[in-house]
């Protein structure tokens, strides 16, 4: 009988140290309210949301939650769902005049070191196929660089993507060959 009964203690012990360690959880950031893909992130817009340590790794813990502010969505997150450093960029979304313009770049006509976020000049020269070509032009405004992606299909070009107005893109569209300038702004 003696036996009976410590089993049963040892019992009602286990299942509550189970529960404990099942209903322990930790808190990450979440959004208060609906946001939409783009919004830059403020104070007002976040909330503790107590989740479990196993998918706790995966967000923002709430200490952290200052780091979040600034920052853009890159997707829209509904009311009440966790944050990820994944869900968010430091780059402030496009306004209505900006757009991303990518152009395979032959690799001599990119600066050594060339990286994300550098401030670059292009000089777009004519195709050569053109005999009443256009002569070179240097595009009348500085761009940055958003993103630079070495292509399997093009081992002799990069693909190079800038942020810059619109009429970029026509540019580009126009130009034979994309030679890029680094320089400081």
């Amino acid at each position: 009988m003696a036996v009976g009964i410590a089993l049963i203690a040892l019992g009602v012990i286990g299942s509550m140290a189970v529960y404990r360690s099942a209903s322990a959880t930790i808190s990450v950031v979440g959004v208060v309210r609906d946001l939409d893909r783009g919004r830059v992130i403020e104070a007002g817009d976040l909330q503790a949301i107590r989740i479990s340590p196993e998918s706790a790794k995966f967000f923002v813990g709430a200490s952290n939650a200052g780091s979040l502010l600034g920052k853009v969505l890159i997707v829209p997150v509904m009311s009440g769902s966790p944050l990820s450093e994944s869900m968010v960029s430091a780059a402030l979304p496009l306004g209505p005049d900006e757009a991303l313009t990518s152009a395979a770049v032959p690799m001599g006509n990119i600066p050594a070191n060339l990286a994300v976020n550098d401030n670059v000049r292009l000089v777009l020269t004519p195709d050569v196929t053109i005999t009443n070509a256009s002569p070179p032009l240097l595009f009348d405004e500085v761009v940055t660089v958003w993103a630079i992606e070495q292509s399997d299909e093009l081992s002799s070009a990069v693909i190079v993507t800038f942020r810059g107005p619109l009429r970029l893109s026509i540019a580009i569209a126009g130009a034979g060959n994309v030679r890029i300038s680094l320089v400081s702004e």
